[in-house]
C-alpha cells in the first residue's frame, strides 16, 4: 500500500515539475507539446475546418464569369470593422480556432533564449494565421504568418507558412509579389503534394486577377494533378475550361469540360451542368444544328437529378432558340426559367432583359418597359449595365407616352369620320364584351371582382362590421336592381301589401288582363351614351389631330435617333405627312425620312425626298443645306457655327441664357452630330452654376445617350473619375501662412441693383490699383442662377484683407452694410465647385 502512495506521489511530482515552461527537460518539452497539439491545437484545427465548410457552403457561385479559386465571399473593409466591434461574429468557429491557438500560444510555448523548445507551438501561429485568414482579417493573419518565418526557420511548416502569406498578399491586392515570391517558391523547394496544390492554386488565382488567363493555365495544371480529392479537381478543371473559352481556344476548353463530365458523380453536378452548358455555347448557337442541340437540351431538362440546375438549362435553351429567331418558343423558356424563382440574380435579370428585348423589337413597349424594371431590380445600381439599361428605360417613357397619345387620338379621329352605322356597329360590339365580362363576374359568384370592375358598383357597409365577408344579396346594388326589373317584368308594378301573389294589386296605370313592362337600358350598354361622347366641334377636332400628329412626329424621331429602329420611324413619318400635318411638321418629316433612306442606303428613295424639298421648299433651311452643303457650314445658321457662339457666351459667363439657347437648340437640332457637344457644354455650365453633383448627373446622360460620340467617351471618362476619386467638400479652416485669400462680396438678385454692382466693379479696379505694393486683381464670378460673386485675389493674410476691407468702408468705395467676407483661395475652390457656400458662412461665424 505505502509502495503503491509512494508511486502515485513521485508521478504527481513529475507531472508538476514538467508543467514548467522554463525548463530545457525531455519531459517538459513533450509534456507541452502533447498538451498543445492534442488538447488545444486539434479542436482548434476542426474547429477551423467546420468554419471552412460553413463558408464554403453559403457562397454563391457566379457563373457568368471565371470561377474563383477559393470559395470564400470577400466583404467590405467597413463591414468587416463593423463585425469586428460587436459581441459576435459571422463565423464563431474562426472565433473558436483563434481562441485555441492563442491559448497554446500563451500557456504553452517555451520561448528561452532565443529559441522555441515546443515543437507543436509554430503549429499554433499556422492556426492563428488561418482563423484570422478566414475572418478576413488579413493584415493580423499575415503577421502570425510572417512570425513563424522570422523566429521558427526550421519548422516543417516553413513552406506552408509562406504559400499562406502569399494568399493574404492575394486578399491585400499585391497581386505582383504574391506572383514574384510563388515562383521562387515552386522552383527553388520540393514542396509537397499539399504544399504543391495551395502555392499553384494561389500562383493561378493571382495571374487570373491579373487577367493573365494564359499565364494561370500552367499552375492549374499543377494543381488539378496535385488535388487532394475529386471535388476540387472537378473546379479547377471547370475553371481551366472558362480560361480556355476567354482565350478562343475552343478545342482545349472543350477537353477541359468533357473532363469535368467524366469525373461524374465524384464532383459536385453542378460543375457536371455547368460544363455541358458550355460545350452547348461553344458550338455556337446561330449555326449549331437545331435537331442535335434541342435534343441535348431536353435530355438536360428530363434528368431528375438536373431539377436544381433547370433555371440555367432554361435559360441556354432559351438563348438558343432566340438564336435561331425561334422567338415564340424562346420566351416559352425564358418564362420558364423565371419560374424556376433563381437565387442568381443575374440569371433573373438577363431572363427580364432578353424578355424586354423581344417585346421591344415587337413594339409593345409598356410589357418592355415592365421588363427592363424587372431587370434593373436585379442588377447592381453602381454597373455600367445597369446604367445603360436605365437609359433605354427612360426612353421608352417618350415612346410610351406618344404611342399612348398616337393610340388614343387615332381612336377618336377614327370614330369622328365613321358613319352612324359605323359607330353603332363598333359600340355594340364594345357593348358585348361588357356584358360578356360582367357575365363571366357574376358566374364566378365574386362580388369583389364586381365591385372593382369598370362598372361594377361599391356594396353598401351600412349594417355590417368592417370584418364581415358576408355576399347578401341586398349589398350588391348592381344585383338589387336586376332583381328588381325581373321582378316588374313577371308581375308588374304590385304595391307591397299582404298576400301579394295570390291577391295581386296592381298599379292603376296597369291593365289586369296584360302587365307591360319596359325593360330600361343601362347607360353603360347604350351605344348613344358612347357616340354622344364623340366630339363635333371643328376647333376640338382640329386640336386632337394636332396631338396627334406631334405624336408621329415625335415617334418618328426618337425611333429614327434613339433605338435605329428605322422601319417603325419611315412608317411613323410617312403617316405623319399623309394627314394633314401643321406646317412646321413638313419639311423637318421630309428631311428625316430623306436622312434615313440616306443611311439605310435606299439611295433612290432618299433622292425622291431630296428632290421634293427642294422643289416644294426651295428657301429653306434644310433645303440651303442639300443643295450647298460646304456653304452651309460658313453659314450662321450652321449648328457647328451657331456651338462657337454658345461657347463663346460659356467664355463670357453668360450662363442662364446659354442654358437657354441649348434648350431650344437640342430640340431645333433633334438628330444633328451637334447634340453631343450642345449636351456636353450644358453640362459645364450646369458644373459652373448648380455644382458638382448636377455636373457628375449631365456627364453621366451624355455618355449614356451618346456613347460612341467623342463627348460621349470623354463624359463617360470624366463620370468615372469623379466616381472613383470624389472631390473634396470638406473646408479647411486651419491658419496657413502660406495661403492665398480673397476679399469677396457677395450679390444676389434682390441687392444687386440695390448696390449697383457695375459702379461698385469700376470704384474697387480704381482703389485696388491704388493700394502700392500689392498685385491685386477684380473679378466678377458665377456662383448660381441667382447670385454674383465679386473677388478681389492677391491678398496673402486673412487679417490683411480684412483690413483692406474695413480701408474701403471708411473711405466709402462700398457701403458696410454689403455683404463680404474673406475666403482662402482653397476653401473658395470647394465652395464653387460643391455650392455650399452657405456651410462655410455658417462655420466661421
Amino acid at each position: 500500500m505505502r509502495l503503491q502512495l509512494s508511486f502515485i506521489i513521485l508521478i504527481c511530482i513529475a507531472l508538476l515539475s514538467s508543467c514548467s515552461r522554463k525548463k530545457d527537460k525531455f519531459l517538459n518539452k513533450n509534456f507541452h507539446a502533447m498538451t498543445t497539439y492534442y488538447n488545444i491545437v486539434y479542436n482548434g484545427n476542426l474547429a477551423l475546418d467546420k468554419g471552412k465548410q460553413e463558408v464554403e457552403a453559403l457562397y454563391n457561385e457566379d457563373y457568368w464569369t471565371v470561377l474563383p479559386i477559393e470559395r470564400m465571399a470577400i466583404k467590405e473593409q467597413k463591414s468587416r470593422t463593423l463585425k469586428k466591434n460587436t459581441s459576435e461574429g459571422e463565423n464563431s468557429n474562426f472565433e473558436i480556432a483563434e481562441e485555441k491557438a492563442t491559448k497554446s500560444i500563451q500557456k504553452h510555448s517555451m520561448f528561452m533564449g532565443g529559441k522555441e523548445y515546443n515543437p507543436q507551438i509554430d503549429e499554433a501561429f499556422l492556426l492563428l494565421g488561418k482563423a484570422r485568414y478566414y475572418d478576413q482579417r488579413f493584415v493580423p493573419s499575415k503577421d502570425a504568418f510572417n512570425f513563424i518565418l522570422n523566429h521558427y526557420p526550421k519548422s516543417s511548416t516553413i513552406n506552408e507558412a509562406k504559400i499562406w502569406v502569399e494568399k493574404t498578399n492575394l486578399r491585400l491586392e499585391y497581386f505582383d509579389t504574391a506572383i514574384e515570391n510563388l515562383v521562387s517558391l515552386m522552383n527553388s523547394e520540393e514542396l509537397s503534394p499539399l504544399e504543391s496544390y495551395e502555392a499553384s492554386t494561389t500562383l493561378a488565382q493571382a495571374y487570373i486577377f491579373e487577367n493573365e488567363e494564359r499565364l494561370a493555365i500552367a499552375p492549374l495544371r499543377i494543381a488539378i494533378e496535385a488535388a487532394p480529392d475529386d471535388e476540387k479537381r472537378g473546379r479547377l478543371l471547370y475553371i481551366k475550361g472558362q480560361l480556355f473559352s476567354l482565350l478562343g481556344e475552343k478545342d482545349s476548353a472543350r477537353s477541359s469540360f468533357d473532363e469535368v463530365i467524366a469525373l461524374n458523380r465524384k464532383s459536385p453536378r453542378r460543375y457536371m451542368i455547368h460544363s455541358e452548358l458550355e460545350k452547348l455555347r461553344l458550338q455556337g448557337f446561330e449555326n449549331a444544328s437545331w435537331h442535335e442541340t434541342e435534343l441535348a437540351f431536353q435530355e438536360l431538362s428530363e434528368n431528375r437529378e438536373n431539377r436544381p440546375f433547370l433555371d440555367f438549362i432554361y435559360f441556354d435553351n432559351a438563348v438558343f432558340r432566340l438564336a435561331k429567331d425561334s422567338v415564340d418558343l424562346a420566351i416559352d423558356k425564358f418564362n420558364k426559367s423565371l419560374g424556376q424563382k433563381p437565387k442568381d440574380k443575374y440569371l433573373k435579370s438577363r431572363n427580364y432583359f432578353n424578355l424586354g428585348e423581344i417585346y421591344f423589337d415587337k413594339a409593345s413597349y409598356e410589357t418592355s418597359g415592365k421588363y427592363y424594371d424587372s431587370t434593373l431590380s436585379n442588377l447592381a445600381q453602381q454597373t455600367l449595365e445597369y446604367r445603360q439599361i436605365k437609359r433605354k428605360r427612360d426612353n421608352l417613357e417618350d415612346v410610351i407616352k406618344f404611342e399612348r397619345i398616337a393610340k388614343t387620338t387615332d381612336s377618336i379621329l377614327n370614330l369622328v369620320e365613321a358613319t352612324e352605322e359605323e359607330r353603332i356597329e363598333f359600340f355594340t360590339a364594345y357593348i358585348e364584351k361588357l356584358k360578356e365580362e360582367e357575365k363571366s363576374i357574376f358566374a364566378s359568384n365574386t362580388v369583389s371582382k364586381l365591385a372593382n370592375s369598370r362598372f361594377g358598383a361599391q356594396k353598401s357597409q351600412i349594417g355590417r362590421s368592417q370584418s364581415s365577408t358576408t355576399k347578401f344579396y341586398f349589398y350588391d346594388i348592381t344585383q338589387k336592381q336586376r332583381g328588381e326589373e325581373s321582378f316588374r317584368k313577371t308581375w308588374g308594378n304590385i304595391e307591397l301589401t299582404d298576400d301579394w301573389r295570390r291577391n295581386p294589386s296592381r298599379g292603376t296605370d296597369i291593365k289586369d288582363e296584360e302587365v307591360i313592362v319596359e325593360e330600361k337600358v343601362r347607360p353603360e350598354f347604350d351605344p348613344q351614351t358612347y357616340i354622344a361622347e364623340i366630339p363635333s366641334d371643328e376647333q376640338v377636332i382640329d386640336s386632337i389631330s394636332d396631338q396627334r400628329n406631334f405624336a408621329y412626329y415625335q415617334l418618328g424621331i426618337i425611333y429614327k435617333e434613339k433605338f435605329k429602329k428605322y422601319e417603325l420611324a419611315i412608317s411613323k413619318l410617312n403617316f405623319l405627312l399623309e394627314h394633314n400635318p401643321e406646317e412646321r411638321l413638313i419639311l423637318p418629316s421630309k428631311y428625316y425620312l430623306y436622312k434615313i433612306y440616306e443611311e439605310i442606303g435606299k439611295t433612290d428613295l432618299a433622292v425622291q425626298w431630296k428632290n421634293d424639298i427642294l422643289s416644294n421648299h426651295p428657301d429653306s433651311r434644310y433645303a440651303s443645306i442639300l443643295r450647298n452643303p460646304e456653304d452651309y457650314r460658313s453659314n450662321a445658321d450652321n449648328p457647328q457655327n451657331i456651338y462657337n457662339k454658345m461657347y463663346k457666351n460659356y467664355k463670357s459667363g453668360n450662363y442662364q441664357y446659354l442654358l437657354d439657347e441649348i434648350d431650344m437648340y437640342t430640340k431645333v437640332f433633334v438628330g444633328n452630330s451637334i447634340l453631343p457637344k450642345l449636351e456636353l457644354l450644358k453640362a459645364r455650365v450646369l458644373a459652373k452654376i448648380e455644382g458638382v453633383d448636377s455636373y457628375i448627373e449631365a456627364l453621366n446622360y451624355v455618355a449614356l445617350t451618346y456613347p460612341q460620340s467623342q463627348e460621349g467617351k470623354y463624359a463617360q471618362k470624366q463620370y468615372k473619375e469623379l466616381k472613383r476619386k470624389p472631390l473634396s467638400s470638406e473646408f479647411d479652416l486651419k491658419p496657413d501662412p502660406n495661403a492665398e485669400y480673397l476679399l469677396v462680396f457677395d450679390f444676389n438678385k434682390e441687392n444687386a441693383e440695390e448696390f449697383h454692382i457695375q459702379e461698385l466693379k469700376i470704384k474697387l479696379q480704381a482703389s485696388i490699383q491704388e493700394e502700392e505694393g500689392l498685385d491685386l486683381s477684380l473679378s466678377e464670378n458665377i456662383y448660381s442662377q441667382n447670385q454674383t460673386l465679386l473677388t478681389i485675389t492677391g491678398l496673402s493674410s486673412k487679417l490683411g484683407a480684412e483690413g483692406l476691407a474695413k480701408k474701403f468702408i471708411k473711405n466709402a468705395v462700398f457701403d458696410e452694410s454689403l455683404t463680404y467676407f474673406v475666403i482662402s483661395e482653397k476653401n473658395y475652390k470647394i465652395a464653387q465647385i460643391n455650392k455650399n457656400l452657405d456651410e462655410y458662412l455658417a462655420k466661421i461665424k
